[in-house]
This record gives structure tokens, C-alpha cells and sequence, in this order.
């Protein structure tokens, strides 16, 4: 593949811009900008952390094979990590998780949410060892 045509298809998890939405009880959430259609308003959201964690995930590629794991996941921490200091940057009063999922047979993925008053995080990563999580 065109390494021109793999930016131009990860340019929302590369170059990441975020936007925000409220609920009707006046919760802030925080949106990677994608493609996709934006999310303008919400009702009441019973689990704040599914919605997040659903909306902000990226497919960064799908099987990997052996020769290739290496690169793959050198370059999709390079991609987290990035994501992580533009999280930062934009939100430095908020917290989040963010996980890079490597299941080399079928994924690697990113996704993240922020840290929501009594709610758990998305996964409890001692369930899934092949996710790594980041507190921000």
C-alpha cells in the first residue's frame, strides 16, 4: 500500500482535533473529529463511559503478520503516544484512559475516554492482556 495512501487514511488518529457535546444534564464529552458525522446533543447518557469509549476508537489496521508485528506496534504506540500529548494539550483540566488494543490475529485499535465520576474504565485490562492502558 502507498505509504501516502495510509496517511491519508489514518489522518484522524494522526493529526487528531477533538470536539465537544453536552448532555441535557450539562456534561461536557469529548469527541475525536472523524469523518463521521459529529454528535451535536445528547440526552441523558446512563453510561458516559461506553459512549466515549464507543465513538472514540480508531482501526489502525487489522490482521498483522509476524515478520511485521514489530513495526506495527512500535508505530502504533508512536500514534497513541501522540494522541495522549494531544489530549493533554487540549484538555489539561480533564483525565482519560487511553488503550492500544494489539490482537494481532484481528486488530489494533486505539480508543479512549475521559475519567468519569463513579463509573469503571471501559476494560479492565488484567481481563485483555493484549490491551495496554494510559492514565492521563
Amino acid at each position: 500500500m502507498n505509504c501516502f495512501k495510509i496517511i491519508i487514511e489514518l489522518q484522524d488518529i494522526l493529526f487528531p482535533k477533538f470536539y465537544t457535546a453536552m448532555d441535557s444534564e450539562n456534561n461536557e464529552y469529548i469527541f475525536l473529529k472523524t469523518q463521521d458525522s459529529m454528535i451535536n446533543s445528547l440526552d441523558k447518557v446512563s453510561d458516559k463511559t461506553q459512549l466515549e469509549a464507543y465513538e472514540n476508537h480508531i482501526h489502525i489496521c487489522g490482521k498483522v503478520k509476524k515478520r511485521a508485528q514489530h513495526i506495527t506496534v512500535t508505530s502504533a504506540k508512536l500514534i497513541t503516544k501522540n494522541l495522549i500529548e494531544n489530549l493533554k494539550t487540549s484538555f489539561p483540566n480533564k483525565h482519560f484512559y487511553v488503550y492500544l488494543d494489539c490482537d494481532f490475529n484481528d486488530h489494533i485499535i486505539v480508543r479512549f475516554h475521559q475519567l468519569w465520576e463513579n463509573e469503571e474504565p471501559y476494560y479492565d485490562v488484567k481481563d485483555f492482556p493484549n490491551i495496554e492502558v494510559f492514565k492521563i
